[in-house]
């Protein structure tokens, strides 16, 4: 049943992937994620980046310049594609894709200086184990950097199938992180999306994003 749902997931952002820039709040919040973001990079930094559910690259696209390689990972073909011709067309040839499953299989062959994971952990049902699997392809002192919804009452994804959590309470999310082995969390409001509930009464969700380093030689402070 678990594959069942994963596959009507996948089918949905499948589908979905032509049109998903043509909502100009997604564009926007990619776009305030990235600048965040970005000013977490150590000076003069040009990391590896991983965003793991990528989407179409909204939130790792703009961050490509300031990057020396860019793996975009995502389930869906659809979005991968979308990112790879978005990629191609801007002459972008350190944008890779890869289409995978972290909580399925771990990746074992690669290493990142930041990962970056957008709106995605509502969809994943075991946390815990996503948070130590980035925090096993992490270098030492590298950045992890989670953007998602505070928790809600379950109207912002009431026609989106595959949600597994009405997003987050944030001391939940920080205590994930301590326990996969990042000892610092910080947490910022880095958007708020305006959208109407299902009787059209405007309302607002903000989206938190939360860093952290993983501790090792090359430790440094989040700032």
């Amino acid at each position: 049943m678990r594959f069942i749902a994963g596959q009507i997931k996948v089918s949905h952002f499948d589908e979905k992937a032509k049109s998903w820039d043509e909502e100009p709040r997604r564009v926007a919040m990619g776009a305030a994620i990235a600048r965040v973001v970005q000013s977490k990079f150590h000076e003069g930094q040009r990391p590896r980046l991983m965003d793991y559910g990528c989407g179409t690259g909204l939130c790792c696209l703009p961050l490509a310049g300031h990057c020396a390689a860019v793996l975009g990972v995502d389930s869906s073909t659809g979005m991968l594609a979308q990112l790879q011709a978005k990629a191609h067309a801007a002459g972008l040839t350190h944008v890779t894709t890869r289409r995978h499953d972290l909580t399925a299989e771990p990746l074992s062959d690669l290493e990142f200086d930041v990962i970056l994971c957008a709106m995605t952990l509502h969809h994943v049902r075991d946390i815990g184990l996503l948070l130590q699997r980035f925090h096993s392809l992490l270098l030492p002192g590298g950045l992890l950097a989670l953007a998602d919804l505070d928790a809600e009452d379950g109207t912002f994804h009431q026609d989106t199938p595959g949600v597994e959590h009405h997003g987050f309470h944030q001391e939940w999310i920080r205590e994930q992180l301590q326990v996969a082995g990042f000892p610092r969390v910080e947490f910022e409001t880095v958007y708020e999306i305006d959208k109407p509930d299902a009787n059209g009464k405007p309302r607002r969700y903000p989206v938190f994003l939360a860093t952290a380093r993983k501790a090792g030689a090359e430790h440094s402070p989040v700032t």
